[in-house]
């Protein structure tokens, strides 16, 4: 069975709202998934904190999301999926313009204003991205829909990869605004602040977006009125535990490559922007695939296959080995989240979507923020290679 990857033009035409929110996303993640998820930890390791405070500070940005979550959803059902993806994009802005300034801190602060930006950002993110999921499903139509996701997934994934590479090129380009050397913090404390610049446009085309009402066209739903505690409860589990290989690599791939390879951030930027430009493509087999084998199928492939990727992190201590576990995490994560998305949205009804995504939400924030903490007590405690293959179980 030959299995054929969809073109842009394949893809059908959407409606208004669809497309602000695809522009949405897009331009958030070149500033939260590129640009700032890259330097913020060698920000980090450059104020001279170790691996235990990079798992720290990974798992209170996940703590963050996972306090959000159920809120999150409950806002978007009294204010409307609207106008609370533009107010968490607002507040992203915020948190993500807080990390830059941790050196002007008092003293007394300092050790804990990374950990508030973390969590601010990552909530406000939490905000945006748990009503974002009903807002797409409610715009759409049933013959629209897997590609309506599959097109927001790959949008991301190009919006990640300009903000990888840029920036990974800016602390080489602002050494020479700052006079200062890449094992300084000034070169990364002045990219960060493209983070937020960046994020504050995409804040435009949410307020633009009419808040929708029904889902268009039928979706098969559970025939109850009440909330579907042990289909959700499900979800929960599966999501907790196979989140665990792509929370190990982002959290701690950016910190590998740099404290253990000793690569450049250049070179970092390059590695994670090779596997961002597979991940733009990845999603464009989910349409498809997802007409042939369901996206219940898909889901459980893809999660396989993520944990396998990080096979060549532990078994090859080279940048080949690390641009070969990015590049398999990256595309097939990719891939995971909107065949989740479609999988999940479909199987809840119209009026639990929002509450029911925001509890699993919970469920993966919380699978997140244990193997940042708990990944960061073991680079200390062993090496990086014990933390993959943790992950890989």
């Amino acid at each position: 069975m030959q299995l054929r990857i969809s073109s842009f033009s394949s893809f059908p035409r959407f409606r208004r709202d669809v497309n602000l929110l695809l522009l949405a996303t897009g331009i958030l993640a070149i500033s939260f998934f590129g640009v700032t998820a890259l330097l913020k930890i060698l920000y980090i390791l450059r104020l001279g904190y170790g691996p235990e405070y990079v798992g720290l500070f990974g798992a209170s940005g996940a703590l963050g999301y996972m306090a959000m979550s159920l809120p999150s959803g409950w806002l978007g059902e009294r204010w409307g999926v609207g106008r609370s993806m533009a107010l968490g994009a607002l507040a992203t802005t915020i948190g993500m313009a807080m990390l830059p300034l941790s050196e002007a801190m008092p003293a007394w602060a300092q050790d804990g204003w990374p950990i508030a930006s973390q969590i601010v950002q990552a909530g406000g993110f939490a905000l945006f991205s748990i009503n974002f999921v009903p807002a797409l499903m409610a715009a759409t139509s049933p013959e629209n829909r897997n590609s309506a996701y599959a097109l927001s997934s790959t949008l991301r994934s190009l919006g990640t990869f300009v903000g990888t590479i840029v920036g990974g090129l800016l602390p080489g380009l602002l050494v020479l605004v700052t006079g200062q050397g890449l094992d300084t913090p000034a070169p990364y404390r002045l990219g960060l602040w493209i983070g937020p610049v960046i994020a504050a446009v995409a804040i435009i085309p949410l307020l633009r977006i009419a808040d929708q009402g029904q889902v268009r066209g039928d979706v098969e739903i559970l025939p109850t009125d009440s909330f579907p505690v042990l289909p959700v409860g499900l979800l929960i589990v599966f999501v907790s535990l196979s989140q665990a290989a792509s929370a190990a690599c982002q959290s701690f791939c950016n910190a590998y490559m740099d404290s253990e390879l000793a690569l450049s951030p250049a070179t970092i930027g390059l590695i994670t922007g090779v596997g961002q430009f597979a991940a733009i493509f990845a999603p464009m087999v989910l349409p498809r695939l997802a007409r042939q084998r369901g996206n219940g199928w898909t889901l459980l492939v893809v999660t396989l296959g993520s944990a396998i990727s990080l096979t060549p992190l532990i078994l090859f201590p080279h940048w080949l080995g690390a641009g070969l576990g990015r590049f398999g995490t990256l595309a097939l994560a990719a891939m995971w989240m909107p065949t989740l998305q479609v999988y999940q949205m479909e199987m809840i009804a119209q009026r639990w979507r929002s509450l029911a995504y925001g509890a699993i939400s919970m469920g993966m924030s919380l699978s997140f923020a244990a193997v940042s903490y708990g990944g960061g007590l073991v680079v200390a405690g062993w090496s990086y290679a014990a933390l993959f293959g943790l992950g890989l179980l």
